[in-house]
């Protein structure tokens, strides 16, 4: 039996069985209908710490693999009676929002991933440019470029 990538934890996160990280299956577009910025992201990030959610008190802003991770070209996300075309899998809550904040700055910038292109774009950390849904746990980097990963993806896009 082919395993299952994302699988819902039933408390708000869900675990990337390709990676092991852990994410928020919600995010912060979704509930506030704003971007934020970079600042913001971090400050959200830390109320999600403090309130223990999904009883875990150790979330982060991602890395920038570690969003592309969940980028799927093969998913077009359909949102009333429309499709935009946010690649990420359906498991994950999306309305408006694309360009989701990561944890590399570089002097007053911040890196963003944009799910509906795919791009990395630099930010000033202070503008409202984008949203963020932060991850847990560690993933090791050279998963991403192994083999087996590309085997598994192509596996998984053939269902």
């Amino acid at each position: 039996m082919e395993e299952k990538r994302f699988i819902d934890n039933d408390n708000g996160s869900i675990t990337d069985s390709f990676t092991g990280l852990m994410w928020q299956e919600g995010y912060a577009y979704r509930e506030t209908g704003n971007y934020i910025s970079w600042y913001d992201a971090n400050n959200y990030v830390e109320k999600l710490n403090q309130k223990k959610f999904g009883e875990f008190c150790d979330w982060r802003l991602p890395s920038k693999l570690e969003i592309q991770s969940i980028y799927e070209i093969s998913h077009p996300f359909q949102s009333r009676g429309k499709t935009f075309f946010l690649h990420i899998d359906p498991v994950f809550e999306f309305s408006y929002g694309s360009c989701f904040w990561t944890n590399r700055t570089r002097l007053s910038a911040a890196l963003g991933f944009e799910f509906d292109t795919g791009d990395t774009h630099w930010y000033p950390q202070g503008s409202m440019s984008g949203t963020v849904r932060a991850v847990r746990l560690n993933s090791n980097p050279l998963i991403l470029i192994q083999a087996q990963w590309v085997h598994r993806l192509k596996n998984e896009h053939k269902k």
